[in-house]
């Protein structure tokens, strides 16, 4: 809808829907209690301001094209989060609401990591801050390096391989030359 300016700091519930754009600052609404933006094309970070909204019950992001990690909400008004069906990834922060939240609320944003999904973290992913592409996956880099060595040592048995032929051709042909030296002498001795 192209909104623009500043919202009231006396709301206490707020819903958006089919809008689009990043996410604003709410740190001049401190009393906010609902935040309803679920179902429209936001897309950037989650406001690390959203924390500092110390009356905050329920918070419903999902469905949206939100791409970053999960701040650490920890709220004690906090009763309802959802996040489902953006693009988040990274691990999980412990805090009570968000180790609380059941897996329907986040799924399937398929890079998180840490309670309460499925999938644990690797070492370089411990943080809160999204991988920033499959070269820094553990995983991805023992792997490249086993197909490495694979592939040398396909080329050096290929290799082993060629230079026995060509030593194995390289004798046969000094004893062709060798036998038809000697044929020819002998030819010539008898004639």
């Amino acid at each position: 809808m192209g909104l623009v300016g500043k919202i009231k700091p006396e709301l206490s519930v707020l819903s958006f829907k089919n809008n689009s754009r990043n996410l604003m600052e709410f740190s001049y609404n401190p009393k906010l209690k609902k935040f309803f933006l679920s179902g429209n094309r936001f897309d950037g970070e989650i406001p690390s301001s959203l924390l500092g909204l110390n009356f905050l019950e329920s918070l419903q992001l999902q469905e949206n094209n939100l791409a970053s990690s999960i701040p650490g909400f920890n709220q004690s008004s906090s009763r309802e989060f959802k996040v489902s069906y953006n693009n988040l990834s990274g691990k999980i922060p412990d805090t009570g609401i968000l180790q609380s939240i059941s897996l329907s609320s986040i799924v399937p944003n398929q890079d998180l990591c840490g309670a309460p999904t499925p999938t644990a973290c690797s070492s370089l992913n411990d943080s809160s801050d999204p991988p920033n592409n499959n070269k820094n996956n553990p995983f991805f880099s023992s792997t490249l390096m086993v197909v490495d060595v694979i592939v040398l040592v396909v080329l050096l048995i290929f290799f082993i391989i060629y230079y026995k032929k060509y030593k194995n051709l390289k004798k046969q042909m000094k004893r062709r030359n060798s036998v038809q030296i000697d044929e020819e002498k002998l030819h010539t001795y008898l004639t």
